[in-house]
């Protein structure tokens, strides 16, 4: 159920901005809500780029058809809203996010065909005006936008060095820091970057525990993975642990572009993988004694398998 109200509560402005997308023929961009955490075009695109695993979970627990092909029409119209957000960081995170998703899916060829057919389709419809501003990826030293995320990024490594190891606090961004600590104050601009945000604000030390808590977490992701793979009625924890690995590759790579340290839907799929390996656990751990109990298992038995996820 929440991964149900986080995909409806998303997906809804996926969805609706990819039929946008389509009927306007991507010539304009996609925003988000107005006072949100995903207002901007490029905070939208890469929420809509993070539901799109969770919409991919619920497909393959789903037993109808219409329920599966409704799910990729969902998917689709997710992509196609962040590909019409014109946001490069989007563009690179659906290209990772994509690869991640083929590999950690069951049932991986309808889903390959999918991201093979139909997502080239989507950039081949992007008018002329998407097509430059990606093009400036490869040209980033030439792009106003770029240099000064840049700019911000090296603002934030003066500052974190200057103030080691705990960084400037929550208020640093401001005329006054960046006349102290950027190559070029002209230009104060966000961290555009959830690395070198959590690097200045929080320091080096803080860096290292906001990446800590997604590492920690994907080896969680991992472990559940390994203990319900063989067991049938578990795949549902399977596929989810997986699912949220694919988002948090999605945050990791769009993230690297966007000032999104306490956008709170990376926290749900920390909150669900820990929640999912504690049910695994168990069911694993009442397992265990039952197969012991039944004399199918030593009682000094240690298997990752058995109640120890």
């Amino acid at each position: 159920w929440l991964v149900l109200v986080l995909v409806v509560s998303i997906g809804y402005y996926g969805i609706k901005g990819g039929v946008f997308t389509v009927l306007s023929g991507g010539s304009a961009r996609v925003w988000g809500p107005e006072g949100s955490f995903i207002e901007d075009n490029n905070s939208l695109a890469l929420a809509t780029i993070m539901t799109v695993p969770l919409i991919r979970y619920l497909q393959l627990q789903s037993t109808q058809r219409w329920q599966r092909h409704l799910a990729t029409v969902a998917m689709l119209l997710c992509m196609a809203s962040a590909v019409g957000s014109q946001s490069r960081g989007a563009f690179l995170a659906i290209v990772m996010m994509s690869f991640f998703m083929w590999l950690k899916s069951r049932n991986k060829l309808p889903l390959a065909l999918v991201v093979l057919v139909a997502l080239p389709l989507i950039f081949v419809f992007m008018p002329d005006s998407w097509t430059d501003r990606m093009e400036t990826i490869r040209t980033y030293d030439q792009d106003a936008s770029a240099m000064g995320r840049i700019n911000a990024w090296q603002m934030a490594w003066r500052l974190a060095t200057d103030l080691f190891p705990f960084g400037g606090g929550f208020t640093v961004a401001g005329a006054a820091v960046f006349a102290k600590y950027a190559p070029d104050p002209s230009i104060p601009l966000t961290a555009h970057s959830i690395y070198f945000q959590a690097m200045g604000e929080h320091g080096f030390m803080g860096l290292a525990l906001f990446v800590g808590i997604f590492a920690m977490t994907w080896r969680l992701a991992g472990a559940t993975i390994r203990a319900s793979k063989a067991e049938p009625d578990l795949q549902w924890a399977r596929d989810l642990a997986a699912m949220c690995q694919v988002g948090l590759i999605g945050y990791a790579t769009g993230g690297a572009f966007l000032s999104l340290v306490y956008f709170d839907l990376p926290y749900y799929l920390v909150l669900i993988v820990v929640v999912v390996n504690r049910i695994v656990a168990a069911e694993m751990a009442q397992r265990k004694q039952a197969a012991i109990a039944a004399g199918q298992l030593p009682r000094d038995v240690h298997s990752p398998y058995w109640g120890s996820v």
